[in-house]
């Protein structure tokens, strides 16, 4: 049997430096990367993860797009709706911790383009619990996204796709490894 292949995508980032790095995967398999460099608190993460799954050789084959939150690189958020339009992949957010939305929107205070970032933050949806996890999700249902997430762990509870990235995407910002995928 042939084995979905997934991408998943981390952040890292310090001062005004941060980058995504996405991972694709073949079930737990890793397959590929993807890398690009982002704006700290910017716009422009939606657009680099359209631009870089469209270039991608594994584009026709990914099953779904794994995003480790929605925030990137300090709060340059993913629009995964657009994401998912865009692309015409399923796009699974996927969290250890419920975000608190109200600690979100006030932080949002501070950062230039607020509505604009309060929009996309909404526009995510609602939050669902799966086991330990939290999603959001944009083309597809839940029992979709339970089986995507449960056919792409590795070891612990996050796929593996996002597991990776994490610590690629560190590992470029900090020269090493860093925190808890």
């Amino acid at each position: 049997m042939k084995k979905w292949r997934f991408v998943g995508f981390d952040d890292s980032f310090r001062k005004d430096v941060g980058c995504i790095v996405g991972c694709v995967t073949a079930g737990t398999l890793i397959e590929g990367f993807m890398y690009s460099e982002i704006e700290v608190d910017g716009l422009d993460v939606t657009d680099r993860i359209i631009t870089l799954i469209k270039k991608s050789k594994f584009r026709y084959q990914l099953k779904c797009i794994f995003l480790s939150g929605i925030t990137f690189g300090g709060f340059n958020i993913a629009d995964i709706k657009q994401i998912h339009e865009k692309t015409e992949i399923p796009v699974l957010v996927v969290m250890r911790k419920k975000p608190n939305f109200d600690e979100i929107f006030k932080a949002l205070r501070n950062v230039s383009y607020t509505e604009i970032r309060r929009e996309i933050v909404k526009s995510a949806g609602e939050v669902f619990k799966i086991g330990e996890l939290f999603i959001q999700l944009a083309g597809c249902d839940l029992v979709t996204a339970e089986k995507f997430i449960e056919v792409s762990k590795l070891r612990g509870n996050l796929p593996e796709c996002l597991r990776v990235a994490h610590l690629v995407a560190s590992s470029i910002i900090h020269g090493e490894s860093k925190g808890k995928a």
